[in-house]
């Protein structure tokens, strides 16, 4: 170990004397000191912050994957110009340099990230304090009870829409609907009735009510805490001031619950929360919440209009159970993960290649792991199972590249899986679970199955012959 961490002292002090090192050094201070002073967002305070986190952490993690790809030139620099004879006379494994390398890397990386991280922290807080709010009551407690803060997202406990999607089916059968019907599959269709009453249950008809409930809210159950409900609706015709009036009731007295009723007045196809006090959260941690459409706004125009909770947007009741800075903590841990297996492919790949083709091909697997789910998607929505495989060209390449990208699953990693910037910016809070799963897949297990590749093909390298 103290021959490893030799190595690794002497890579950081060389990728400190790096000119390019010195350069995105410079690119990561002039994005996270600069963009305060220059983005607004929507004008208001919590705009201003989560634009600037939003664009300030999304550029530091390209930029600091980016420098990885090039430190990795050092091992190829020692190669090219034989320096690497001077440290083989060394008492050096070959295993050691390699390990050596990745974790100068690795510690570079971490003091970047880690400035980067203090210097957002610091001008998150600098906006606070300076930015003009639009209302200096409102602003300013939704930024500090939804933005800088680490909530816990609880969706709609779902009812069981398969009893009545099973009594209409059977229903269907006793009047012969599917009788006539040439390619009858009952799984398909019993799925069909089930998604046909979930979006029944999701609709409200004018004068309408529906009940949600909560389940599991593990929240301090003080009535000077806050529970959060998040919501967004569409209507069947749009009012000319494009609101719709409803209101809610929070909390079952039948179970003990503090019950809240509140007016709403919102903009229709736009999120909204709604604060209630933590008291409507019953003993047995469940959250009776019924949602009205009726106007209770005497005096105001009357608008009958079907309102519908969409199921991509969802109907989600957050609260706190951590702070800011720890979710910021977080966060840089899971960026740290997907930095450290990217020094282990870039140093892979200048054991084998030089460095113009190693570091193009290190890149190539830095934009796979970051498109990976897109590119899922994409080779499924070209993919025709009817074609054969020479009926088309186009079909060739589709399926002889998804095959080559199936392969390439096994071992590069979604980093959009882990990519938990969006949560971050919207105060959702990222679990420690998520964060063990990030370190343990990419830190360990892949970083670990490249460095022994890296290892094993570097031993079995000449270290005289210089990669072209």
């Amino acid at each position: 170990m103290k021959t490893t961490w030799a190595v690794a002292r002497q890579m950081i002090a060389e990728g400190i004397r790096m000119k390019i090192a010195l350069v995105f050094l410079l690119l990561v201070c002039m994005i996270v000191l600069g963009l305060p002073f220059s983005v607004r967002g929507d004008g208001s305070l919590t705009g201003a912050v989560q634009s600037f986190m939003s664009y300030g952490l999304s550029a530091t993690s390209v930029l600091l994957g980016m420098l990885t790809i090039f430190l990795s030139r050092s091992l190829s620099d020692e190669l090219v110009n034989r320096q690497i004879f001077l440290v083989m006379t060394k008492p050096v494994a070959r295993w050691q340099y390699v390990l050596g390398k990745w974790l100068g890397i690795t510690v570079l990386n971490a003091a970047f990230l880690g400035f980067a991280g203090l210097a957002i922290f610091g001008m998150v807080h600098y906006i606070k304090y300076t930015h003009p709010p639009i209302d200096d009551r409102f602003d300013e407690a939704e930024l500090t009870n939804e933005v800088l803060v680490a909530r816990h997202t609880l969706q709609v406990s779902m009812p069981d829409f398969n009893v009545p999607a099973k009594q209409e089916f059977d229903r269907n059968i006793e009047e012969g609907f599917y009788d006539n019907l040439p390619e009858f599959n009952a799984g398909k269709e019993l799925a069909r009735l089930e998604t046909k009453n979930e979006m029944r249950w999701r609709v409200v008809e004018p004068l309408g009510v529906r009940v949600f409930n909560f389940e599991n809210v593990l929240c301090d159950r003080s009535p000077t805490s806050t529970i959060q409900i998040r919501y967004k609706t569409d209507v069947s015709s749009y009012p000319p001031d494009e609101l719709f009036r409803a209101w809610w009731s929070f909390g079952d007295p039948m179970k003990g619950a503090k019950q809240y009723d509140q007016r709403t007045r919102h903009v229709i196809d736009r999120f909204h929360t709604i604060r209630v006090p933590a008291d409507a959260v019953a003993e047995d941690n469940t959250l009776r919440a019924v949602f009205y459409n009726q106007n209770p706004y005497p005096g105001e125009p009357l608008y009958r209009s079907v309102i519908q909770f969409r199921r991509a947007d969802g109907l989600e009741l957050l609260f706190n159970v951590g702070s800011f800075g720890w979710n910021l903590v977080r966060l840089l841990i899971l960026s740290m993960c997907k930095l450290m297996f990217l020094a282990a492919v870039a140093l892979l790949m200048t054991t084998v290649f030089s460095f113009p083709v190693a570091c193009l091909v290190s890149f190539w697997v830095y934009l796979i792991a970051a498109a990976r789910s897109f590119i899922s998607q994409s080779l499924e929505f070209a993919d025709n199972s009817n074609v054969g495989m020479f009926e088309s060209v186009k079909e060739f390449f589709i399926a002889s590249f998804s095959l080559v990208f199936e392969a390439l699953k096994w071992i590069i990693p979604d980093f959009t899986y882990y990519d938990a910037v969006e949560d971050f910016v919207s105060g959702r809070n990222i679990s420690l679970m998520w964060v063990l799963q990030g370190i343990g897949e990419l830190a360990v297990l892949k970083t670990l199955i490249i460095l022994g590749v890296a290892m094993l093909l570097f031993h079995r390298r000449e270290v005289a012959e210089v990669s072209v």
